[in-house]
């Protein structure tokens, strides 16, 4: 490919990318504030889902002020994932194209092109709070499609390969991501169970909600929530688990995170030392600060009862941690490794 049309390319990849991450913050924050997480009424006001309504998607929310930002809110996301299905397929074509000539394998460009297609079609067909599976895919398909134009543009900008040494990590570098993603998994399934509500305190659990009998409903990915005459979501006695499941399996990822981190700056050598290694430094910074950021926003989001804000930010800081893990593996990934299929 001739230099202009590559440099035009990283361009629509990398405007892709950053929509793309607009995109799931604006996603959750909608998703978010539909189902009253830090709604005046807190608890009360929690998970009550309108029946007459919930299929489109759409309840009615407290305070004129929330509601004009929850509106404006859907009305960006609308014409945001308008623009950037315009340049995923813009991409798409160029990357056929290019062929083998391209910094990645083709299957990239057309799992990006895919997962697009299948998110157009499920938030326009099934818009709905009461299947948890429904919202794990959107959720799940921005993710994914947030992680592989990322790693589309990393590839493409191309970089030296790694010194053996660094090399050697890039399975940890695997079960890192891994884990991120088994965690945002888990924080996914959660929020779209509406177990927030089941464990008030930081280690302990409204009565019976811990109960282990009931852990294969809530874990089952096909289960459906059930509402009452009011539209108030029934709360399942096991949700307890999954939310713990989410907080412990947190504390796994980030000790794991911290153990690799530190590993990888040790070899990565001091600032200035002119080692190999040393362009990893800025990908092990900002993981740290993400994970430790997870940590931080999560205990205190539960301190103070779920507030928006601080909610979304959780969103948009797991959407980071993602990033950092597909960078931290791009530096481990050697450039000739980069032509092999996925």
């Amino acid at each position: 490919m001739q230099p202009g049309y590559a440099a035009i390319f990283r361009s629509l990849v990398t405007l892709s990318v950053s929509l793309t991450l607009l995109t799931v913050v604006l996603s959750a924050y909608i998703r978010l504030a539909e189902v009253g997480i830090g709604c005046d009424d807190w608890p009360a006001c929690y998970a009550q889902l309108d029946p007459a309504a919930e299929k489109k998607g759409v309840t009615v929310l407290t305070g004129s002020g929330r509601d004009m930002a929850h509106r404006g809110a859907r009305t960006a996301h609308r014409y945001i994932a308008s623009v950037l299905g315009v340049f995923i397929v813009i991409i798409f074509a160029v990357a056929l194209r290019r062929g083998r000539s391209g910094a990645t394998s083709w299957l990239v460009p057309l799992a990006i092109f895919a997962i697009t297609v299948f998110l157009s079609l499920l938030g326009y067909y099934t818009p709905t709070r009461s299947e948890p599976l429904i919202t794990m895919g959107n959720l799940l398909g921005g993710m994914a499609l947030l992680g592989l134009l990322w790693w589309l543009l990393q590839r493409d900008t191309g970089g030296a390969s790694a010194p053996a040494s660094l090399v050697r990590y890039r399975a940890a570098a695997l079960v890192a991501l891994g884990l991120v993603l088994v965690q945002i998994v888990l924080g996914g399934w959660s929020s779209t169970n509406y177990a927030s509500g089941s464990c008030p305190g930081l280690l302990h659990c409204d009565s019976g909600m811990l109960a282990a009998d009931g852990a294969a409903e809530v874990f089952n990915p096909l289960r459906s929530v059930e509402l009452d005459a009011q539209g108030r979501v029934i709360r399942q006695p096991a949700l307890g688990l999954l939310s713990m499941a989410h907080r412990l399996f947190a504390l796994l990822t980030a000790g794991y995170l911290a153990w690799l981190v530190r590993r990888l700056k040790s070899l990565a050598g001091p600032p200035g030392a002119g080692l190999p290694g040393a362009g990893l430094r800025g990908t092990l910074s900002a993981l740290s600060l993400f994970s430790m950021g997870q940590i931080v926003v999560g205990v205190s989001m539960i301190w103070l009862h779920l507030p928006l804000f601080m909610v979304t930010l959780h969103n948009a800081l797991a959407a980071g941690l993602l990033l950092g893990s597909v960078n931290l593996l791009h530096r481990l990934t050697p450039v000739t490794a980069c032509r092999s299929p996925g």
